[in-house]
């Protein structure tokens, strides 16, 4: 009985203040939606991160050259101690724990096509860098060894090349495109990556034959980066130490010596970014609360003057002098002491 009157009491208050409650009802509905868009924002967002960097193989390492100083400056990049085409031979020779070794030599170098033209990453490297990297082809082929050793001119694209040239990437096999004025025959398309956080977009650069680049093209062996596929996740502790011992072997470092290169990751970048993303969908989430709590504070204000509204002026006559007649005032009580 007492349920059904409270209902009865609520329905009867809604439809006397149907302005009020209707504002109400769209302060609550927008702040409990608003949280979770945010939340569900923020979840989105981590899980991109993992998703991409996942593409990127989760067994990768990188080795770049160490970051050297003189006199407390930074050393620029061509004058640090550098990881050469023949650190690359040695790990794939010598490292245990490996199971595949990508040279990259790489350059940013003005390309064109046709009447077009465009300041691409021009990666020079091996036949393997598609299957280490886990690329497909979505059109053409991967140069070969033969090809790379041949120092022949041929050309992979990236994802983003024939976008950028409004080109169908399936027509453009065969055609040419110049680096740095020489001319390359186009052999394949590689499928689409995405850019992961600050480490730029895999989707737009060329691949050539790491011949071809290291004596045509830029005329050095010093690599960028050397990416190390390891055997398997809970391997890859020990690739790291094999990697470091050969590195530290070719470099000639004695014993105690600081490493002049560094070992990066891949799995650690991921946890770094997942911290990221949570952290974020956290912020979000906070936002989203701040901006519900007022209108939570309205809904209960709105909702103590329905209380009020709902009683009638007979009712509230009543009560006051039922109220009165029980608390008589206090002068009349003094009048009475003796």
């Amino acid at each position: 009985m007492l349920l059904g009157e409270i209902f009865q009491v609520a329905l009867q208050a809604i439809r006397a203040n149907k302005l009020r409650s209707f504002l109400t009802m769209l302060g609550i509905i927008i702040g409990v939606g608003a949280v979770i868009t945010m939340v569900a924002l923020g979840s989105g967002a981590q899980k991109a991160v993992q998703a991409r960097l996942q593409a990127l193989g989760p067994t990768l390492l990188s080795i770049y050259p160490g970051q050297s100083f003189r006199g407390g400056i930074a050393i620029m990049f061509d004058q640090r101690v550098s990881v050469t085409v023949d650190d690359a031979a040695a790990l794939a020779r010598d490292a245990r724990y490996v199971k595949g070794v990508v040279p990259e030599l790489t350059r940013n170098m003005q390309i064109k096509l046709g009447g077009q033209n465009g300041n691409v990453s021009i990666v020079a490297t091996t036949p393997n860098y598609a299957t280490v990297k886990n690329y497909t082809m979505t059109a053409g082929r991967m140069f070969t060894a033969g090809e790379d050793e041949g120092r022949r001119r041929f050309a992979v694209l990236g994802s983003a090349i024939p976008d950028m040239f409004n080109r169908n990437p399936a027509a453009m096999i065969g055609q040419e495109i110049q680096i740095r004025g020489i001319p390359f025959e186009i052999i394949g398309v590689l499928s689409a990556k995405g850019s992961a956080g600050g480490f730029g977009n895999p989707d737009e650069q060329i691949l050539i034959p790491l011949q071809t680049g290291r004596y045509r093209i830029m005329g050095t062996d010093r690599l960028r980066s050397i990416t190390v596929d390891a055997a398997s996740v809970p391997q890859m502790t020990l690739a790291m130490i094999e990697i470091e011992r050969v590195m530290r072997r070719e470099h000639k470092i004695r014993p105690g010596g600081e490493n002049d290169f560094q070992i990066r990751n891949q799995s650690d970048i991921l946890a770094t970014f997942q911290d990221t993303a949570k952290t974020f969908s956290y912020l979000l989430a906070g936002i989203a609360a701040v901006r519900w709590a007022p209108q939570a504070s309205i809904s209960c204000s709105s909702s103590s003057s329905r209380r009020w509204s709902c009683v009638s002026p007979e009712a509230l006559s009543a009560f006051s002098s039922a109220h009165s007649a029980r608390s008589p005032c206090p002068s009349s009580r003094i009048g009475t002491r003796r």
